[in-house]
């Protein structure tokens, strides 16, 4: 177990969004955002709501980044997205999108899309929404949890432990999305080690070794739920977080104006 260090916490910002908005009169506002070659991406999903949840992820994100780079609506969609991976050479546009001079990073998953937000440039932020469900594949433990975490499951009762299951997995996301490495590394290399004062398991401290540098990073981490939905915030340094439920893109300029 282990305490956390009390500094000075960075504000994140976080904005909540239920991609049925993008079906609804505000539809039209939302999309006004969207890029072309989002729009043609959204267009190849199979299922139509998961379309409307990417299209709603990069709305949400295009709002944000307008609103911090003071672009205007109508030039929302022209913004430069860098999603290069930074972990191979291919030039593949698969890896963390960036948008220079705003700090953000974005999650969603059936029925809730979420961007993360700091003003603090340096700050590593990692976010990570997962809906809840009853329980997770065969061999979980082994091929994704680090030996203190199955040590620490094995003294919880078996709901308090699938509930961990989840936890534990939403912070590993967020974590490797903050570093930019996805799931290209070993989810085991993420260490995930509850706070003493984190019940009903609500904060807890992570620590990942980049295996092909050994760099190592130091993370706070905090749940939240809502509803059905899990959401992890992953953080380099103590943060306060806020959270926004928003239905307009002008929900989000009128929050994050100075």
């Amino acid at each position: 177990m282990s305490n956390m260090t009390q500094q000075p916490a960075t504000a994140v910002e976080l904005f909540l969004l239920d991609p049925e908005m993008l079906r609804s009169g505000y539809g039209v506002s939302w999309l006004a955002y969207v890029g072309f070659e989002e729009q043609r991406r959204a267009a190849e999903f199979t299922h139509p709501d998961d379309a409307m949840t990417y299209a709603a992820q990069h709305a949400l994100m295009r709002t944000i980044a307008a609103t911090t780079l003071g672009v205007l609506p109508t030039g929302a969609a022209a913004i430069p997205v860098d999603r290069s991976c930074s972990l191979c050479d291919s030039g593949a546009q698969h890896g963390k999108p960036t948008i220079e001079g705003v700090n953000l990073n974005m999650s969603r998953t059936q029925g809730l899309v979420i961007g993360g937000f700091t003003r603090d440039h340096q700050l590593l932020l990692g976010i990570d929404v997962e809906k809840s469900r009853g329980s997770l594949h065969n061999g979980f433990d082994r091929i994704a949890l680090a030996p203190s975490e199955r040590e620490f499951l094995a003294t919880l009762d078996s709901q308090s432990a699938q509930l961990v299951r989840m936890l534990l997995w939403n912070a590993k996301e967020a974590v490797l999305k903050a570093t930019g490495h996805g799931l290209s590394v070993d989810p085991r290399s993420v260490v995930v080690t509850m706070s003493d004062d984190s019940a009903p398991f609500s904060r807890a401290h992570a620590s990942f070794a980049d295996p092909s540098t050994n760099c190592k990073y130091s993370f706070d981490v905090h749940w939240y739920t809502k509803g059905e939905h899990y959401i992890c915030v992953a953080a380099s340094a103590p943060v306060s977080v806020a959270m926004h439920r928003v239905t307009t893109p002008k929900m989000v300029r009128d929050l994050l104006a100075p």
